[in-house]
């Protein structure tokens, strides 16, 4: 133990040590290091930034450079250096950044009463790297695209039923590749400029859709001329952008060089700073940070620092005014079964919430600098967010309310607590999470046994994605979590609360809520005119939700994103993964005198 923990410390010194020339040099410091958490709530950073190379670096390549196929979070501030939407989420730091505004469109669009008819005009100065102007025809070309089993993207089913009949539960238009002669009527394109959308039903939260990376246009003749070489898009994505995208053969190394067919004037939310910018994959986290550190890159890319220099930054005061640590849009929690006996005693439930050490499982998950400690259900990225609601308080300092614990095993019929069972995933942390929750409930009498599963495929299909297994296994507790699809509450709640969408397998509302009450709210919520009326909506559904003690939440996803003091206009675009917006960052190269 004692040499384990001088190794640690070791690393730990080396790291910060690495760090020091970053905070004390005369060569790079050109910045004001703006403090912890900065870069959060406003762009820091000032300067005359014109010009320069902006140096990316990650351990991995993104999923996809295909937007289509885009589903890693982190990606989604890559893809806006090359790619525009119709509407897109606002160059902004903190709540202005969940905010949606038009892109390659004039205007808002033109919506009908009751939200079902959605048209967009698009703007005459906006075109492609080779000159080609975006027209009507490629957004709905993209859209179409999204039908295909070959594409995996990641838009779900009930999404792509807003655009086609999904008469067997799946959507009955195949796409451009199967179909090529088959329409999808829905999406009219009456000239290049004009598209409007027929959708099947209310929705009014379309254009926070239609805002996603996924959504974005793609150039049809493009794809088309890839697909007959034998190619993908994926491999060289047209841009409409400032920056166009080369990838080499290694795809190792991706470079950003202007787009000389991209105006200023044509775009209000990409403001770029730098002349052109590199990225290099890296082996692993670790080497990343050393290249961050060591000032060979400017920004990492994927999910911020490794556990080692995370750490190591976290102990330095110096290095510490550089860091952000924003939460994530995931919410951890642990899944109350109300079905289970005693579990179908509401005290029962309560008795959980309360015994629960969420400061251990903090640790279990990393720390604070990883994961945040979470009272409520609604994650920090959707309106109506309200960081002071805490209907189950866990004691002064979070490791459980062993009192009220005891006083609901009484209220329940169960004064010496009662044994039930937890499904986990025995992967990475899974079965630590699990012994933290067993060690401490049985503080109070709650015997919690194992039920373990070896992939997750299996465990959200027929493990807690079935009602039935839940129910013959007599299964109390499952570990899981939750985050909304395109930073929308409805996004959020619709799958774990509507009654109306519980299924037999690969169910999402795992208690089974079905309330009159909560449907009618997510009703309203999908036709919420404003975002105020939005997070009012909001808040009423977590209220009722929380009121049920079946969802107990114990921890929000952080990062640990690092900012080079040589940097300008760097903030974290919360719509977006919580990345640093690197469209919009600048970079000063020689020292200010």
């Amino acid at each position: 133990m004692k040499a384990n923990t001088g190794l640690k410390f070791g690393l730990l010194a080396a790291v910060v040590l690495a760090f020091v020339p970053a905070v004390t040099g005369s060569t790079v410091l050109t910045n004001s290091p703006g403090g912890f958490n900065a870069g959060l709530t406003r762009a820091v950073g000032e300067g005359d930034t014109s010009g320069g190379l902006l140096r990316l670096g990650s351990s991995a390549t993104c999923d996809s450079l295909d937007s289509a196929q885009t589903f890693d979070s982190w990606c989604l501030v890559v893809q806006r250096i090359f790619s525009r939407n119709l509407m897109s989420f606002a160059g902004k730091p903190g709540d202005k950044g969940l905010s949606v505004t038009p892109d390659l469109v004039v205007d808002l669009p033109v919506v009908n009463t009751d939200s079902t008819v959605w048209t967009y005009t698009l703007r005459d100065d906006v075109f492609w790297s080779d000159g080609t102007p975006v027209t009507s025809y490629d957004v709905k070309y993209a859209i179409q695209r999204l039908y295909d089993d070959s594409l995996q993207s990641p838009i779900s089913l009930e999404t792509l039923c807003l655009f086609t009949l999904c008469t067997k539960g799946v959507p009955d238009y195949k796409g451009p590749y199967v179909s090529p002669t088959e329409d999808l009527p829905a999406i009219i394109t009456p000239d290049e400029r004009t598209v409007t959308f027929n959708l099947t039903r209310p929705f009014s939260e379309f254009s926070r859709l239609l805002a996603t990376p996924q959504f974005a246009p793609i150039q049809m003749a493009r794809d088309i001329e890839l697909r007959a070489a034998g190619s993908t898009y994926k491999t060289n994505p047209a841009s409409n952008g400032p920056f166009v995208l080369a990838i080499d053969q290694s795809d190792a190394l991706y470079s950003f060089t202007k787009n000389q067919f991209w105006t200023q004037e044509s775009d209000g939310i990409r403001i770029p700073k730098v002349d052109a910018m590199s990225w290099k994959v890296f082996p692993d986290g670790d080497s990343t940070d050393r290249a961050l550190i060591n000032g060979e890159i400017d920004i990492k890319l994927n999910y911020g620092l490794a556990p080692l220099a995370r750490d190591a930054t976290l102990v330095s005061k110096e290095n510490r005014a550089l860091i952000d640590n924003p939460e994530m849009g995931f919410v951890n929690f642990l899944f109350v079964n109300p079905k289970v006996p005693p579990l179908d005693r509401a005290p029962c439930r309560d008795a959980i919430f309360y015994a629960l050490d969420k400061l251990d499982l903090q640790a279990v998950r990393g720390g604070s600098a990883s994961v945040a400690i979470a009272h409520s259900i609604s994650p920090p990225t959707i309106l109506g967010y309200d960081n002071s609601y805490n209907p189950y308080p866990s004691g002064s300092n979070e490791s459980g309310n062993i009192k009220k614990a005891r006083e609901s095993l009484a209220q329940c019929g169960y004064p010496d607590g009662f044994q039930t069972k937890m499904s986990y995933v025995a992967i990475g942390i899974g079965k630590d999470i699990f012994l933290s929750v067993q060690k401490s409930l049985a503080r109070v009498g709650i015997v919690v046994d194992p039920v373990e599963y070896g992939n997750f495929a299996e465990y959200f299909t027929t493990g807690i994605g079935s009602p039935d297994t839940m129910s013959t296994q007599k299964i109390g507790i499952a570990a899981t979590g939750w985050g909304p699809d395109y930073s929308s509450a409805l996004s959020f709640w619709a799958p774990l609360v509507d009654g109306r969408k519980i299924k037999s397998a690969a169910n999402q509302n795992f208690a089974e809520l079905n309330l009159d009450e909560i449907n009618s709210l997510l009703d309203q919520l999908d036709a919420a005119a404003t975002p105020a009326e939005a997070a009012r909506l909001s808040k009423a559904i977590e209220k009722l939700v929380m009121n049920e003690a079946v969802y107990l939440p114990y921890g929000v996803d952080r990062l640990v994103l690092y900012r080079p003091r040589n940097l300008t206009d760097i903030y974290v675009q919360i719509a977006l993964g919580n990345q640093y917006d690197i469209v919009n960052v600048g970079k000063l190269e020689n020292p200010l005198k």
